[in-house]
């Protein structure tokens, strides 16, 4: 390696020594000790972060899975833990709303999803809307992160009752 190159690997080293290995590779550090994660075993904080947004109650499926019912400005939602085991360890959320509006047109749902690349939308068999947005949950969330993604399905909910649902005749 010419001396140059050693000069600026040498700098480069040197500079990021002290920067700690989160922020090295572009993640916030919150303590000492890291970012505050929150696994889906921690239910009970995933609903206090739901609560920050509304209504939000833990419920448990028939299955033994947990759940999250809530109500955001007026728009109810349930919170399904995916890919359980036993009701623990879940590999995915399911953020999942429906509205009783039968006539809401395939071309307005088309246009949400080529709009909205965090969510997607479709029609039931009984012709009713739902969106959903999935999470891969595997080695849980940064706090941060988690209420970020309460905020923008808080914001998803508000712009497709806006935008679709009430457009439908």
């Amino acid at each position: 390696m010419p001396a140059s190159s050693q000069s600026f690997v040498f700098a480069l080293l040197f500079l990021f020594a002290g920067v700690p290995q989160a922020l090295a590779v572009g993640e916030a550090a919150e303590s000492p000790s890291g970012p505050s994660i929150v696994s889906t075993n921690e239910v009970d904080a995933i609903r206090e972060l739901a609560e920050g947004y509304g209504d939000a109650r833990v419920v448990e499926l028939d299955n033994g899975d947990p759940a999250i019912v809530g109500d955001i400005n007026g728009t109810a939602y349930q919170l399904f833990f995916l890919e359980c085991e036993d009701g623990k360890d879940c590999g995915a959320l399911n953020f999942y709303a429906i509205w009783d509006v039968p006539t809401v047109s395939v071309g307005a749902l088309n246009v949400w999803n080529r709009t909205a690349p965090f969510n997607k939308a479709y029609l039931t068999e009984e012709n009713r809307p739902v969106i959903e947005m999935n999470l891969p949950a595997e080695g849980g969330f940064v706090r941060e992160q988690l209420d970020y993604i309460f905020s923008q399905w808080t914001i998803a909910l508000a712009e497709f009752s806006r935008d679709v649902i009430a457009e439908a005749p």
